[in-house]
């Protein structure tokens, strides 16, 4: 019974050797003798009765590359009785390369090594099929480790290498831990127990702060232990996050700009509001994002809102428009600008403006009518926006054609005669930078559209803003060129009149002085005849000399009024 259970023995052995493909091997150092089973010979492609191995033969059957490995190991071992275990290629009798697994234990006695002697086995086939997963793993885009039970590394890819700057070499069979000391206190550590204990699988974004990178893992659980694809997403999470910086500067540009503003895609839907937009619209942008523009706001669809932005949407243009809208009593001025995801639509309130606009047209009316009384020419300067408004006065007074000419500016100082322009301007100037002043005139020859000068009294008030800036002026233009020449005739006359009131002082002074002889004389003979003691015979010939100083008299009066009367009519 004992010796069948022997022969059972052998055979089961014999059979499971020739299963699992593997043999047993002894050499003897003494003798320098090498000894195979079958199994060996088999996988040495030999034959046990025409060849007999030596160390050195059987060294010789492996690959070149890996006989200098093989010989240290086996020479280290017979030296220092240590055991070993390795992996290598032979090439067999038949020019075959296949993998084996050669085991070594040795046996000394007194610190000498007697006996070297253990197992060979084909692992071929497994071998090929690991090399095969190393080369598909190796070859992956992602990093790819995998680590046993005891977190010691078992696979290391090329990818891995590179991303953690590790050779595979100096990983392999080494505790992920005791490597990677900045994770151990991390929520990575925490997770890999947790994939290991849960046998789920688990992905997440982590930033290792051993190289201050992100990275993106999966890990997985396996027999025992943990395989994980990671890739490094640095640059990724960097862009992410430079578009959330740049996307969130956008929304702080548009939430801060006084538009209101909002933004719909091809389907109508709105993806965006600021706040300005709720508060023109009175509505809170929660309550409408993701809805459809239409279906919250069915009232503009008959308005000039619906065909404006579907104009837009069909054209790719951008488009600029003013529209009331009734329902919330408001004008607004309206600026779309469509993209290929959509439309991006600025708007504001501008009921106070066209309110202010109608009156300022009532009041341009009025204007109107009052020019039209006055005969004066209205005119309306816009100083921020460079704009001159001119009333009907101007085509009235001076020929222009108002309505189909946009005033300036320039415009109005072309038309200042050149002598005139310096002085009129530096007035304007001077008037509009003192704060405390706001009446302003002057008189100035002004070019119709004949071409002649017109002399014009200009009179304007300058209107500021609260820092007492001007913002406009406004005033009117009046020809006053019949007056002018009236008082410029007016002025010669009197300058004739004078003139001649000089000449004729001068000719009653000069006169006098003649008219004082003959009056003189005339005195003198009345006093003799009045002298009661004179002869009668001589009076008559005072009577004489009387007639004669008479005449000349009367002939020096004569002369006089034909002087005067020729200085008066000349």
């Amino acid at each position: 019974m004992e010796e069948n259970r022997k022969h059972s023995n052998i055979f089961f052995t014999q059979q499971a050797s020739k299963l699992a493909r593997i043999g047993s091997w002894e050499f003897d150092v003494a003798s320098n003798k090498l000894y195979w089973s079958d199994m060996v010979y088999e996988l040495h492609e030999t034959n046990p009765k025409t060849f007999t191995p030596n160390l050195d033969t059987g060294f010789s059957f492996y690959r070149e590359d890996f006989q200098s490995m093989v010989r240290e190991i086996v020479q280290t071992s017979i030296e220092t009785g240590h055991e070993f275990d390795f992996e290598a290629i032979i090439v067999t009798e038949k020019k075959n390369e296949l993998w084996v697994r050669a085991i070594g234990d040795v046996e000394m006695i007194h610190g000498k090594c007697r006996r070297v002697y253990g197992s060979f086995q084909d692992i071929h086939a497994s071998k090929m099929l690991e090399l095969q997963i190393r080369e598909i793993l190796g070859s992956i885009s992602d990093a790819f480790y995998a680590v046993d039970k005891d977190w010691k590394f078992t696979y290391f890819n090329k990818e891995a290498e590179n991303l953690l700057l590790k050779k595979a070499d100096a990983v392999l069979g080494k505790n992920i831990w005791e490597l990677f000391p900045a994770s151990v206190d991390t929520p990575i550590r925490k997770m890999y127990q947790r994939v290991v204990r849960t046998q789920q699988k688990e992905s997440f974004e982590y930033h290792y702060q051993g190289d201050g990178k992100w990275y993106e893992i999966n890990a997985y659980p396996t027999q025992g232990g943990l395989s994980v694809y990671f890739k490094n997403i640095d640059e990724r999470k960097q862009a992410s996050e430079k578009l959330e910086r740049s996307y969130q500067e956008k929304i702080n540009i548009l939430e801060s700009i006084g538009d209101a503003f909002f933004h719909v895609n091809t389907d109508w839907v709105l993806t965006y509001l600021n706040k300005e937009a709720e508060k023109v619209l009175g509505r809170k942008r929660d309550s409408l994002i993701g809805k459809n523009l239409w279906d919250e706001y069915p009232d503009s669809i008959e308005t000039d809102f619906y065909r404006q932005y579907h104009k837009a949407m069909e054209t790719q243009e951008n488009l600029t428009f003013e529209e009331f809208y009734p329902t919330l009593n408001i004008w607004l001025d309206v600026m779309v600008y469509p993209t290929t995801t959509g439309l991006s639509v600025y708007f504001r309130d501008i009921t106070e403006r066209k309110v202010g606009e109608l009156l300022l047209i009532q009041s341009n009316e009025r204007f109107e009518k009052v020019t039209e009384a006055t005969h004066d020419a209205i005119w309306d300067w816009n100083i921020l926006e460079n704009t001159l408004y001119w009333g009907a006065g101007f085509k009235n007074l001076f020929g222009y054609q108002v309505e189909k000419n946009t005033p300036t500016l320039k415009a109005w100082t072309d038309y200042i005669h050149p002598d005139d322009f310096e002085r009129v301007l530096q007035s304007v100037y001077k008037s509009l930078e003192k704060p405390d002043e706001s009446d302003w005139i002057a008189e100035y020859r002004y070019k119709k559209n004949d071409g002649t000068f017109a002399d014009v009294i200009d009179r304007g008030i300058v209107i500021r803003d609260a820092k007492g800036a001007p913002v406009r002026m406004v005033g009117a233009l009046n020809d006053i060129t019949e007056r002018k020449n009236f008082e410029i005739s007016r002025n010669k006359y009197v300058r004739q009149i004078e003139i001649q009131n000089e000449k004729l002082k001068n000719i009653a002074w000069t006169q006098s002085h003649i008219v004082r002889a003959p009056l003189a004389r005339m005195l003198g003979v009345m006093n003799i005849i009045d002298d009661n003691n004179s002869d009668p015979d001589d009076n008559v010939t005072w009577l004489k000399h009387l007639r004669d100083s008479a005449n000349e008299l009367d002939e020096i009066i004569k002369n006089m009024i034909d002087k005067a009367q020729d200085i008066t009519f000349r």
